[in-house]
């Protein structure tokens, strides 16, 4: 019996992450395979903060068992397969009972939502619910056969739903670790020394910025997780998480591994015929103007694709990829990806397929005594030993600041989907 749940954290506490660990606690029921954290679109504006919704798998298990977690102590684990599906009554009482406990209920923005479903959701939705801003009458169309509760305005089914409906055609792991309320007992000098140690794994990612010094793996407000350690293999970020533990005294209660989507690039559409806002795309076209900034370090330049004229905008906390916008020139073709927000595209990465010549007009040389002329006006070359005149001048290249290649954002700005570019050979795509 599938338990999807969202919205039930605020901008500064509690994270829904937190609610399925409660519930992979008390739960009476066997896990079915990992509990699943599912990105969606990250231009929800109504978003709290990564706009994730969780879902996982209630029933009896049976078949080989996966370590997932532990709580208390005690290890947790998720079962192959599946023998006899959880009761529903029992699902959704025992659900609702810990969300409504749980959840940051006083916020206007939370609105916690919980579908229970015996099955899967079709696929589209996953992929609609990462372009669009779907609306809730749509859900409950679609829903109308399920069990699901709403609080408040229960905008949270919406994810909820979505997250049952996600393909797992690419895959990247999270392990998240609690204590509740929320931990502060790390000294600030010290998460720059933690956060490194997942980086001796090359399957990890996002984990830590050396460049910006910021350790990525410890969210920023005041939440029940103590730190995320991201990668594709879930060994990898087991022995992490042991490391940091053991050797840095964190007195966690519990610890979950969950299936992603995050790093996946499932949010981008490869060069669709038509432009949506809120989408988010992989676009190639040519640059078309000189770059440009504005007032907060946030910097900007000219692109058209498919007869769109849009900018493409890189922002101040993208910091040092800020140099490869201004490094481009009318002329250089370029593949973006980024989220569309009227006729601007917000950087996450680029691709430069093809330099244009940056060219230069300088005097030329005297053919006669081989010493470079003096310009005295427009087309008008003097040579300064024997007064020969010329008018046309001689054209230089200037090398360039860029070369065709890859760039993407630092970890300190990077979203959750955005697949880092160390994952590009992982997922085939390189």
């Amino acid at each position: 019996m599938y338990l999807a749940i969202d919205d039930t954290d605020s901008s500064n506490s509690m994270c829904t992450t937190y609610i399925i660990e409660r519930i992979i606690t008390e739960s009476k029921y066997d896990i079915i395979g990992y509990p699943e954290l599912v990105r969606l679109n990250p231009n929800i504006s109504y978003k709290t903060r990564g706009n994730g919704a969780l879902n996982i798998n209630l029933g009896r298990g049976s078949g080989e068992k996966i370590l997932i977690g532990f709580s208390s102590g005690r290890k947790i684990y998720g079962f192959e397969r599946m023998y006899m599906d959880a009761d529903e009554d029992d699902v959704i009482e025992m659900a609702s009972s810990i969300v409504g406990d749980l959840s940051e209920l006083d916020d206007p923005k939370t609105n916690p939502g919980i579908v229970v479903s015996n099955e899967r959701l079709d696929e589209h939705l996953y992929k609609k619910a990462l372009q669009e801003d779907i609306n809730i009458n749509y859900i409950e169309n679609i829903i109308k056969n399920k069990r699901y509760k709403k609080f408040k305005n229960g905008h949270g089914i919406i994810g909820a739903a979505a997250s049952l409906a996600w393909n797992k055609k690419r895959v990247t792991y999270e392990l998240l670790n609690y204590r509740y309320p929320h931990y502060e007992n790390i000294e600030k000098d010290k998460k720059m020394d933690i956060a490194m140690i997942p980086e001796k794994y090359q399957s990890t990612f996002n984990n830590i910025d050396y460049r910006n010094k910021y350790p990525a793996i410890f969210p920023k407000p005041k939440t029940p997780v103590i730190f995320g350690i991201r990668g594709i293999s879930r060994d990898d970020i087991f022995k992490s998480y042991m490391e940091i533990r053991e050797n840095y005294k964190i007195d966690d209660e519990a610890a979950i591994i969950y299936k992603t989507n995050q790093g996946t690039d499932d949010h981008i559409l490869h060069e669709p015929e038509l432009l949506n806002d809120l989408g988010s795309y992989r676009l190639t076209g040519t640059i078309s103007s000189m770059p440009f900034s504005i007032e907060g370090g946030h910097h900007f330049i000219g692109f058209t694709y498919h007869g769109y004229s849009l900018y493409l905008a890189a922002f101040e906390p993208t910091k040092e990829f800020r140099h490869v916008i201004d490094s481009l020139i009318p002329g250089d073709i370029v593949s973006a990806y980024g989220s569309l927000d009227g006729n601007t595209l917000k950087l996450e990465k680029i691709d430069v397929i093809y330099t244009a010549d940056l060219l230069k007009n300088e005097p030329p040389f005297c053919t006669k005594c081989n010493v470079k002329t003096r310009s005295k006006g427009k087309n008008d070359y003097r040579c300064p030993v024997c007064g020969a005149r010329y008018h046309t001048p001689r054209i230089t290249k200037i090398k360039r600041g860029i070369e065709p290649g890859r760039y993407e954002v630092p970890v300190i700005a990077r979203r959750h989907l955005s697949m880092p570019l160390k994952l590009a050979s992982h997922f085939g795509l390189q």
